[in-house]
């Protein structure tokens, strides 16, 4: 479904989200160690706690708006939380995946943070309350005064996950020679390939063979009206239901429904065939989207996806053994 003006708007500003809890949780620890000498601990201790607080829920927000971001620029599946890495060569997937794990982990020692924070703090208003703020600062060793050193640690692993969580989010950003050198790669693999534009087979699916002889409704297909043809090697294994060999391919022609019939209006073309590794590989070409449909496909009116786009995850359920037939 297109995403509503709020949510593309969270999704554009997520570089600048991800600022204010990176700078809380980088300053946090100058705040922590403050509360172990000052002569106000109970102070810096409350200062700390706060900027934790505010620097979690920052970062509850920058986390959220990079999976709408990514979900955005097609990098994680609609409706999921990480990419799908099919390949080696999808290096941005593969660091992005790293990013979201570092940000997560860094939120997870953020909350533990936070309480070890509240707890620290609860303890000097119970001493306030006992009439002495520092009495429990007194006679104990320094890494017991103040927040206290477990929170202390913490709060530098936190600061280290957030740390590592940016300096991966700089490298999708500005790249780096690996990113380079895979970018590289992408641009002259599309230049030699000859359907980087557009799926040539699909689009000469007449010359196939048809599977059936009038059209079929699918509703694994956005319940749309189609036919499918299948290279003269492979129909009889199509037909059988088996997987097809390497090679072959299928193409699935649909019509719009209308009333319970086949409509003129013509929907998009899905394509699967057979590399030689026997895995399947899959195109959805829509050339021309009508406006009603584009919540469909995000709100594109033209989309051509290709294997291993993640946009196509939830169609390998149905084909990953190589099966074409799926009504």
């Amino acid at each position: 479904m297109t995403a509503s003006p709020f949510l593309e708007f969270i999704a554009r500003e997520h570089p600048a989200f991800v600022h204010v809890p990176l700078g809380l949780v980088a300053t946090l620890p100058l705040a922590m160690l403050a509360s172990f000498r000052s002569r106000s601990p109970e102070r810096w201790t409350r200062t700390a706690f706060f900027m934790a607080l505010v620097g979690l829920a920052s970062s509850a927000v920058a986390i959220f708006s990079g999976l709408m971001w990514g979900r955005q620029i097609a990098l994680i599946p609609g409706g999921g939380f990480f990419p799908v890495v099919a390949s080696g060569k999808q290096v941005l997937q593969r660091i992005l995946q790293l990013h979201e794990m570092a940000a997560l982990g860094g939120f997870l020692l953020g909350c533990l943070c936070v309480f070890l924070l509240w707890r620290a703090w609860h303890k000097d208003n119970q001493a306030a309350l006992g009439g002495s703020p520092h009495r429990r600062h007194e006679g104990r060793r320094l890494w017991e005064r103040g927040v206290g050193a477990p929170a202390l640690a913490v709060g530098l692993m936190w600061l280290g996950a957030w740390g590592f969580c940016g300096k991966l989010g700089g490298i999708m950003v500005f790249g780096n020679e690996e990113t380079n050198k895979a970018a590289a790669e992408a641009v002259e693999a599309k230049r030699l390939d000859a359907e980087a534009e557009v799926p040539v087979r699909a689009l000469d699916y007449a010359s196939l063979e048809p599977a059936e002889a009038v059209p079929f409704l699918s509703k694994a297909h956005g319940n749309r009206w189609g036919r499918i043809w299948v290279t003269a090697s492979a129909i009889d294994a199509y037909k059988a239901g088996k997987p097809l060999e390497s090679g072959a391919y299928a193409v699935m022609s649909t019509y719009e429904d209308h009333g319970g019939k086949p409509s003129e209006d013509v929907g998009p073309l899905y394509f699967l065939e057979i590399a030689a590794d026997r895995k399947p590989k899959l195109a959805f070409y829509w050339p021309r989207v009508p406006e009603a449909q584009r919540a469909e496909v995000g709100g594109k009116d033209f989309v051509y996806w290709r294997s291993p786009d993640p946009h196509l995850a939830s169609c390998l359920v149905c084909h990953a053994q190589g099966i074409a037939q799926s009504k």
